[in-house]
């Protein structure tokens, strides 16, 4: 289609646009030989992307899908999601950790790559394998932590059940993890009173995984002044294909990847249908009127997509 293109690269995770540097952050597939992940850029710059400028009049096809991702960090502890700082300077990165490193969400600094830890443990005893991290406007930061680390093999048997976490702005991490089973993707809705979490397989006791049995996205009631998740567990939808993984919202409606593309539906969490890929969709970055696609094999760029919804 002439307003999707397809960048090649080793893209699985992230993604995060940084206007200011129109840069798209994200991080690589596991190296589990190595136990290794990077965390990559493709640099935008030379087509200057203004806000409201017409994206398609300043993208040249074969220049774009030529880009090559550059490397910014790497063996980034088995990194999977990103988050851009609500102060830009920095991206906050939910870091899998391995046998030898812990897991943490920790700050990596735009100015020198200078690494923080923000959270690794709770209650005394170490997260799992953090998988999302979102903050909310006033700086609340929320976590999910399922245990696929542990599930493939790269982790240590996990000491918490899968659960989210809230790091209050100002107080300490509290854990929820009522229904869910299997805590992935997030994203707050835009008057953020509502965390939609899409929940993934587990059964419970940490055996295999199965990722036929659930594919489900949830709505619960969250309070954006204190950070606190209040529960009211609602089911929204299930994902045809594949589990469901990164989400996002926009003015309007709430995008969630899946293994047959992105699935589009509205802030009440009702299914308007799906923007059909060839790739599973593992994660996404809403841009203005446009939206990046991490894909394990690349990076689709879809120009206005709400006209390819379907």
């Amino acid at each position: 289609m002439k307003d999707t293109y397809f960048i090649p690269c080793d893209a699985h995770e992230g993604c995060v646009w940084v206007a200011s540097q129109h840069r798209l952050y994200f991080s690589t597939t596991k190296k589990l030989e190595e136990t290794r992940v990077d965390l990559m850029y493709l640099d935008f710059s030379a087509f200057d992307l203004a806000r409201d400028g017409d994206w398609s009049a300043r993208l040249d096809r074969q220049s774009v899908q030529g880009l090559e991702a550059q490397t910014w960090i790497r063996d980034a502890n088995m990194a999977n999601s990103l988050c851009l700082t609500n102060d830009g300077l920095a991206l906050l990165v939910a870091e899998q950790g391995s046998q030898e490193r812990a897991a943490c969400i920790s700050r990596i600094e735009f100015a020198d790559r200078q690494r923080t830890v923000v959270f690794d443990q709770y209650g005394g005893m170490p997260l799992n394998s953090p998988n999302k991290v979102i903050q909310s406007r006033v700086g609340h930061v929320i976590v999910s932590d399922p245990d696929y680390g542990f599930r493939q093999g790269f982790r240590p048997p996990p000491s918490l059940e899968p659960q989210l976490y809230v790091l209050p702005k100002n107080g300490d991490p509290v854990a929820y993890r009522g229904e869910l089973e299997m805590p992935h993707g997030l994203a707050l809705s835009p008057d953020e009173r509502t965390l939609f979490v899409t929940d993934t397989s587990d059964d419970g006791a940490h055996d295999a995984v199965d990722l036929d049995r659930r594919h489900r996205v949830y709505a619960l009631d969250f309070d954006p002044a204190k950070g606190t998740i209040l529960g009211n567990h609602r089911y929204a939808f299930s994902t045809d294909e594949g589990v469901p993984d990164g989400s996002q919202t926009t003015e309007d409606s709430l995008l969630v990847g899946g293994g047959d593309g992105v699935y589009v539906a509205d802030l009440d969490g009702q299914l308007r249908g799906k923007i059909k890929l060839d790739r599973t969709a593992v994660n996404l970055a809403v841009v203005y009127d446009h939206l990046f696609v991490t894909a394990d094999e690349g990076v689709y760029l879809i120009l206005n997509w709400k006209q390819r919804v379907g």
